[in-house]
C-alpha cells in the first residue's frame, strides 16, 4: 500500500526528473524513520486506507475545491467538517447512545485502527472507544455523501439509462451480499473498496501537490502585499 502510495505520488505530483528524484529520497528517508521509530509500514497499510483516505484526502479535496471556485459556502462546509471532528473529539457521545451490534462490528471490522493509531501518535493501550468509534463513522458517512454532493463533477445528472441501471443493479446486489451473509458481504465490498483507494492514489497525489501550490502561491501574495 505504502509503496503504491509513493509510485503514484512521483508519477502523478512531479513533473521533472529531479522532482521524482526529491520525491523519492524523501519516501526513503521517511521509511527508515518509520522503520527506526517502531512505526511499521504495516501502520501505514492500516491507517493510509482508512482515516487517511477518508479523512485527510477528503478535506484536502474540499479545500482545493473551496479554493478553485472561491465560493463562501465551499468554504463554510469546509469549516463544519473541520469543526465537527473537533467537536466529536473533544465531546464524543456516551456509551449509552451505542447499538450494541453497530458496536460489535465496529470492533470485529476496525479493532486494529485504534492501536495503530495509537502507535503513530505515541498513545499506549489506545481502545476503539466512542470517541473513535463515532468519528469514523462521521468520516465514512461523510466521505460517500461528498461525492453525490459534486453532481457536476461524477455527472450523476447526465447518466445514460444504461450505465444507471448497471449501477442500480450493483448496488442492489452488494446489499444483497450483506443480508446473505455479513463477513461475506464485508469482504467483497472491502476488496472493491481498497481496489478504488489504490486507484484513486494518483489523483490524491495530484491534489495534493495543487494545494500546495496554491498554499504558496497565496503566502508569496501575502508577503508581496505586506
Amino acid at each position: 500500500m505504502w509503496a503504491a502510495f509513493v509510485v503514484c505520488a512521483m508519477l502523478a505530483a512531479t513533473t521533472t526528473a529531479l522532482q521524482s528524484m526529491l520525491v523519492f529520497m524523501a519516501a526513503i528517508a521517511l521509511t527508515a524513520i518509520m522503520l527506526s521509530n517502531g512505526l511499521s509500514i504495516a501502520v501505514l497499510g492500516i491507517l493510509l486506507p482508512t482515516l487517511i483516505h477518508v479523512c485527510l484526502f477528503t478535506l484536502v479535496f474540499m479545500t482545493l475545491g473551496a479554493y478553485r471556485s472561491g465560493a463562501r459556502v465551499q468554504w463554510l462546509l469546509v469549516a463544519l467538517y473541520v469543526g465537527a471532528i473537533a467537536t466529536i473529539l473533544i465531546a464524543p457521545p456516551s456509551a449509552v447512545t451505542l447499538i450494541p451490534s453497530f458496536a460489535k462490528a465496529a470492533h470485529d471490522y476496525f479493532a486494529n485502527v485504534a492501536p495503530a493509531l495509537g502507535r503513530f501518535l505515541g498513545i499506549r493501550n489506545l481502545q476503539l472507544d466512542t470517541r473513535l468509534t463515532s468519528l469514523l463513522a462521521f468520516i465514512y458517512t461523510y466521505h460517500y455523501l461528498n461525492w453525490f454532493i459534486k453532481a457536476e463533477v461524477i455527472r450523476w445528472n447526465n447518466m445514460s439509462r444504461g450505465r444507471l441501471a448497471l449501477v442500480a443493479a450493483a448496488s442492489t446486489a452488494s446489499t444483497a451480499l450483506y443480508f446473505y451473509d455479513y463477513s461475506f458481504g464485508f469482504t467483497v465490498l472491502l476488496a472493491f473498496s481498497l481496489a478504488h483507494i489504490v486507484l484513486e492514489f494518483p489523483l490524491n497525489a495530484l491534489a495534493l501537490r495543487q494545494l500546495g501550490a496554491a498554499i504558496g502561491s497565496g503566502a508569496r501574495k501575502a508577503v508581496q502585499g505586506a
